[in-house]
């Protein structure tokens, strides 16, 4: 079973192992950040919360395995719609766990770390 299953499985899902990790650790530290924020502003945290992260995991898990397939036995790798995906996915929930830090540290994380990174020549890094 294993040798005629499992294995062409794997072979047919090993290049999108990363991205599936990867989504998977974005939307844990977005749970991890979101309860710290809430805890923070002093909402209650309820189990809705919780499913709509497993709903996540399944729609985004989901739609990198779909675009994957799509990729590669439709469209014969001619349009990169797994990287598209993921980069859809991660931009969605970084811009989550951003607006988390924002809550939790009380400030605009984004900005000072570019205000922090600009030059020293920079006019607007010297206001």
């Amino acid at each position: 079973m294993f040798k005629y299953v499992l294995l062409p499985l794997m072979a047919v899902f090993a290049p999108i192992v990363p991205m599936l990790i990867t989504t998977i650790v974005l939307i844990m530290i977005d749970l991890i950040s979101g309860v710290i924020a809430a805890k923070k502003r002093g909402e209650k945290i309820e189990s809705a919360a919780l499913r709509r992260t497993i709903t996540k995991l399944f729609v985004y898990n989901s739609a990198t395995v779909t675009g994957h397939l799509v990729e590669s036995y439709m469209l014969q790798n001619s349009l990169p719609i797994v990287k598209l995906v993921a980069g859809i996915i991660s931009v969605t929930e970084m811009t989550s766990i951003f607006e988390n830090l924002n809550s939790i540290y009380g400030m605009n994380l984004f900005k000072k770390i570019i205000y922090l990174l600009g030059s020293p020549n920079d006019p607007k890094s010297k206001s």
